[in-house]
């Protein structure tokens, strides 16, 4: 247990580090198409970056009377602190398929998955009439669709009719076979609807959303690659976003949502450069490709590595400037071990750092990097890699789309308070070792690295034999290797937890009084 001493300095550490500043934009997503990935995964990813709902748990699906409906609220981001307001109802689905809810819901029990980043669009665009926002379209396709090409129509469906009223949003919808890219946004103050276009990613590529709206030129009439709207061309037209006779390309991001932020670019420049380095893509340019084709075989462990990123070995990186090296006293420097790509905008100032966002940044409330693979079934092929606060100082732990629970401490979360003999949120676990870490960065990241890497590293030797395990349990006992993949998952969540917390005891004891 923490002696008294710990817990007061710790108590006021924590204050300080929790209200450096949030990120000013919110998530990252990564889509992979079957081709691009190692082992003929679709894949994509998201980090929830700001406060959200980081609670996860089971939603299982249900047989539904007729007249059954379904509520809509505002506010489900955030229900782990405020009650969301119920705003209408529309009617339920006969049958609705087991999904896993987050802040953005993110796996069902068929396969379909789904990454989300927030987009923007132009202020004329913003609506009040309609009952939907997007974390209640995440919802409403994952308990609806099979695939995820039915799950983009179902949502862009039910926005048509029952009104958008959300930001511009980005959602990474996967699952055995394709990814799509889809775009939405509301239709405008005196319109009940929505504007959207999904486009599908080619074969052999990979995309980024990092909050900028990235969809370009599109072919609805190609049905097999592009969706979109009926409004899609009418509605810029209507508002002078686009004209048609002036011979210029219909550009999606353009009529919708132009923005040119720094933020976004340098993103989207990291992760593309880091699929197809060969292009060497201009780490200032304004746009860059939609897709690019992957120049090697995209692991899930090299997904883990891009989340983790902090533009370390580039001018970018924040940890890297000159006021972090320090005289060694023999007529040279070296990196102070307070230096941290983690710093709030006021430390930043005071150590000239550069102004970047990182992929990896403080105050993320939880991530995914999402697998559905085709050739098993989607109960055992479908999975998250699931981890809570920042990407680089915490875990992954597998997540299988076929189980039926998930540990409690994963469904509670506080964060207006923390005790120090209350164990019973994971989050907080995870975001006092991230806390702790940025305290002393360059030497502590390497006490969580030593806790981080042979954990997860074990997961994937293991992953084969427990797959092979479910596989045959399945043929004659589906029960039971649900059960069997259930238990798994509930042991890896709770030792990565007990493993965090024993880490933050550590690290507390080890750099005590070797703080700031």
């Amino acid at each position: 247990m923490l002696s008294r001493k710990h817990a007061t300095a710790l108590s006021l550490l924590l204050v300080a580090l929790l209200l450096a500043a949030l990120p000013a934009s919110a998530c990252t997503s990564i889509p992979v198409s079957k081709s691009a990935s190692a082992d003929g995964s679709v894949m994509t990813a998201h980090t929830c970056d700001g406060w959200y709902d980081a609670r996860t748990f089971v939603v299982p699906g249900k047989t539904n009377p007729e007249g059954t409906m379904f509520e809509c609220f505002q506010g489900m981001l955030h229900a782990d602190r405020a009650v969301p307001k119920k705003i209408g109802e529309i009617p339920e689905a006969p049958v609705t398929y087991t999904y896993f809810y987050a802040g953005y819901p993110y796996m069902n029990e068929h396969g379909v998955i789904m990454g989300e980043t927030t987009i923007g669009n132009r202020r004329e665009l913003s609506s009040t009439n309609g009952l939907l926002y997007i974390e209640t379209l995440q919802t409403l396709g994952l308990q609806r669709a099979k695939t995820a090409r039915e799950a983009v129509q179902i949502m862009g469906a039910l926005a048509e009719e029952y009104g958008y009223v959300d930001g511009g949003e980005c959602l990474t919808v996967g699952d055995q076979n394709e990814i799509w890219f889809f775009e939405i946004m509301p239709a405008g103050p005196f319109n009940t609807g929505a504007v959207w276009a999904a486009v599908r990613i080619p074969e052999g590529h990979v995309g980024v959303s990092a909050n900028r709206s990235r969809i370009g030129e599109i072919d609805p009439s190609d049905t097999e690659n592009c969706m979109a709207s009926s409004n899609v061309f009418s509605l810029a037209i209507e508002n002078g976003w686009w004209d048609p006779a002036s011979g210029e390309p219909f550009l999606f991001y353009e009529a919708y949502a132009p923005n040119t932020s720094m933020n976004m670019r340098r993103r989207e420049w990291r992760v593309l450069s880091w699929a197809a380095p060969s292009l060497k893509l201009d780490a200032n340019a304004s746009r860059y490709p939609f897709t690019v084709k992957a120049e090697r075989p995209i692991t899930v462990q090299d997904m883990m590595s891009i989340y983790r990123d902090t533009y370390e070995g580039t001018a970018y990186d924040k940890a890297n400037v000159n006021d972090w090296y320090v005289p060694d006293g023999k007529g040279g420097f070296y990196k102070s071990p307070f230096a941290t790509p983690d710093v709030s905008t006021e430390f930043a100032k005071l150590v000239d750092a550069p102004n970047e966002r990182n992929i990896s940044i403080p105050g993320c409330s939880y991530f995914t990097i999402l697998q559905s693979r085709s050739w098993m079934p989607p109960q055992i092929g479908t999975l998250a890699w699931f981890g809570l606060n920042q990407t680089h100082t915490s875990v992954y732990v597998p997540i299988y789309a076929g189980v039926t629970s998930l540990p409690k401490s994963y469904a509670l979360n506080d964060r207006s308070k923390f005790e120090f003999d209350n164990r019973e949120s994971a989050w907080w676990a995870f975001n006092l070792v991230d806390n702790l870490v940025n305290r002393r960065f360059q030497d502590a990241i390497k006490d969580a690295q030593a806790v981080i890497e042979p954990f997860e590293a074990e997961q994937f030797a293991l992953q084969p034999a427990i797959e092979s395990t479910a596989l045959e349990l399945m043929k004659v006992n589906p029960d039971l290797a649900i059960q069997f993949l259930t238990n798994y998952t509930n042991s890896r969540c709770n030792l990565a937890v007990e493993k965090f917390w024993d880490l933050a005891e550590q690290l507390i004891v080890k750099y005590d009084d070797k703080g700031f």
